[in-house]
């Protein structure tokens, strides 16, 4: 019977696997450097057993490389190829590593550098360990005992190394005991993932020797069968539990809040009297978005006026029609019955994932165009945004035929007669936005009668802003501008201030801003040289391949904790900043700084309101 001992000290015996600890353990050690967020012990674990796998794996494949080489001293092709590997970085790394292609080879090289480094310093300790092997097992163990305490040694320093960044940063840094624990449980979790493989590699095998026997032919040809077999149950039982997790969520987004349960009793929002939508159709963040309309009254209270309008809200659920035009067609009949059209201000939004528009931004322009405002919106999905992202075609395609139709019937209209349409997006809903923009520069805005539009917090991956912040034909420079708060807008030239039209709020530090796939292979122009960086971007924190990948990963997932009433503009949180500049990007200057400020804070209390009325839970389920 196998000793499960004395297997694994044979598999840690393996040069290649000893390769691939040592890279994956200085991985880890990294990963504990500042990132742009602040991260739970529980997410550090994650990123502590992401940066170990991708290590381990990059180390061990390059020592089971030089172990196939026909070459009698390992050591001196690791010392050559780390040295030739490094030289090429520093030389000619800079010259390249612009271009994707160039980034890609010198980051190839850096790995290669790393792992030749890491293969070296493992094969000069085996050999020194050999080295007592004629002195017994006395002095084999003494000088293993040297070389434990060296590295451990070695290991804490390069750890406090890192830690130390969070004080040149003014950070408060992680505990020491936290440290250990996200340590211990991700070595854990990627030792645990890298044995579920092994054992799938060895029941693999297992099996392909057995339908050779069986069936016949060498047990060679049948590991890919064996392999799809084993791995595609894995992956179907897999996709059979996120299945059923997705399924739970998006019917949770689905079902009915107590104080969200009966429709409005005002015929200017969707689901009221007269609506063309049914209450019950427009989802969980659709009724609350339409329940949540101001009133006049409460309007004039806040500004200490008379005379303020009801806003207008029409909002149509993934479930009020089964194709995007029928529920465009909706959402138009709903804009005319309900006189959207004969407002002064329309604001045509793209919601997130779950279909939540965020009621800040709308709420703020309700109160400072005094209620002469509609809004509107159409739901795509049920799911948080990131889990999402495939929903996007799907989002764009929307928000395209939505916006083609409220200018088809604006043409309809007397220039005068018609509302100025504005846009509104955030996070997903921002690249939605403005996926339906693709390719047509800053010109296409105008074409569909867009004057204005405030996106926050716009996804990394959308195509449509890198290519107007990158140049080109149909491109008007002067009607757009990035800004990371309102007192960056404030301290822009004024005839620079005169011409935007179009606001994009991103957060220097939001990952979500920042966060792509190429974080793996390509250094961000964010971590350059530290008195370049933005604000609020650590100043110590180093571009490390896949490392970085995984911090920012997970900081994505915890930019926006957000606690009802206390706002705040940092990281994926844009509450503090959204009334300003909701009144520059839609020209809704017309009040004074006591009203801005009476705005502010009914826009906290609402916000308390509306997590009190939500935690007052949902309906039971008959």
């Amino acid at each position: 019977m196998l000793n499960p001992a004395r297997a694994l000290v044979a598999f840690l015996a393996k040069p290649h696997v000893q390769t691939g600890l040592a890279l994956g353990t200085a991985a880890a050690i990294e990963s504990n450097q500042p990132s742009l967020m602040v991260r739970p012990r529980t997410d550090q674990a994650l990123v502590v057993a992401g940066s170990i796998a991708s290590g381990y794996v990059v180390g061990s494949a390059y020592a089971q490389v030089v172990e196939r080489l026909p070459v009698r001293s390992p050591i001196a092709i690791d010392a050559v190829a780390g040295a030739a590997a490094a030289t090429f970085v520093s030389t000619i790394g800079p010259k390249i590593e612009s271009s994707r292609p160039g980034s890609l080879a010198v980051t190839a090289a850096r790995t290669r550098s790393y792992a030749a480094t890491t293969a070296l310093a493992t094969s000069l300790i085996r050999q020194g360990v050999r080295t007592t092997e004629p002195y017994g097992r006395l002095a084999r163990s003494a000088t293993g005992v040297a070389v434990a305490s060296a590295l451990a040694g070695g290991a804490f320093l390069y750890l406090k190394d890192r830690l130390g960044r969070y004080d040149a940063d003014e950070r408060i840094p992680p505990d020491g005991s936290d440290v250990a624990w996200t340590l211990a449980v991700g070595t854990g979790v990627a030792a645990a993932v890298g044995g579920a493989l092994m054992a799938e590699r060895k029941a693999a095998t297992a099996s392909a020797s057995a339908l050779g026997r069986m069936v016949g032919g060498p047990a060679i040809a049948w590991l890919p069968l064996t392999h799809a077999l084993i791995g595609g149950s894995a992956v179907l039982a897999g996709r059979y539990a996120m299945d059923q997790l997705l399924g739970k969520i998006a019917a949770s987004n689905r079902s009915t809040e107590i104080r969200y349960s009966e429709s409005p009793g005002t015929g200017v929002v969707s689901g009221g009297p007269d609506s063309v939508v049914e209450f019950d159709e427009l989802g969980l963040q659709g009724r609350r978005f339409v329940s949540e309309a101001s009133p006049g009254e409460r309007i004039d209270e806040v500004l200490d006026e008379d005379g303020a309008m009801d806003a207008i809200r029409v909002y149509v659920g993934v479930d009020s029609a089964d194709s995007v035009e029928d529920r465009v067609a909706l959402a138009i009949s709903e804009l005319k019955r309900t006189g959207a059209f004969d407002r002064s201000l329309l604001i045509v939004g793209s919601p997130a994932g779950t279909g939540y528009f965020n009621y800040i931004p709308v709420e703020a322009a309700e109160y400072l165009s005094r209620g002469d405002i509609a809004s509107v919106a159409i739901q795509y999905g049920s799911l948080p945004s990131m889990l999402s992202t495939s929903k996007i075609p799907l989002a764009i395609e929307q928000h395209g035929a939505l916006l083609r139709a409220i200018d088809r019937e604006l043409d309809q209209r007397e220039p005068a007669d018609r509302p100025e349409v504005v846009l509104y997006g955030e996070s997903l809903g921002a690249q939605a936005s403005q996926g339906a923009f693709t390719g047509g520069g800053t010109v296409i805005l105008d074409d569909l009668g867009v004057t204005r539009a405030l996106w926050a917090g716009t996804p990394y991956a959308t195509q449509w802003r890198r290519e107007i912040f990158g140049g080109g034909p149909g491109i008007d420079p002067s009607v757009f501008a990035r800004f990371a708060s309102i007192d960056e807008y404030r301290n822009t030239p004024d005839e620079e201030r005169a011409t935007i039209r179009y606001f994009f709020l991103d957060h220097h530090e939001d990952p979500v801003t920042r966060f792509g796939l190429d974080l793996a292979y390509r250094k961000p122009t964010w971590l350059g040289s530290a008195d370049q960086r933005p604000p609020n971007v650590s100043r110590t924190q180093r571009w490390v391949p896949a490392v970085t990948f995984w911090q920012s990963a997970i900081d994505t997932k915890n930019a926006a904790t957000v606690i009802p009433g206390e706002f705040k503009a940092l990281g994926h949180d844009y509450r503090a900043d959204l009334a300003q500049f909701v009144s520059v990007a839609y020209g809704l200057t017309d009040v004074t700084d006591d009203q801005m400020a009476s705005v502010e804070a009914r826009l906290r209390r609402s916000e308390v309101e509306r997590a009190a009325k939500i935690a007052d839970g949902k309906e039971p389920v008959e």
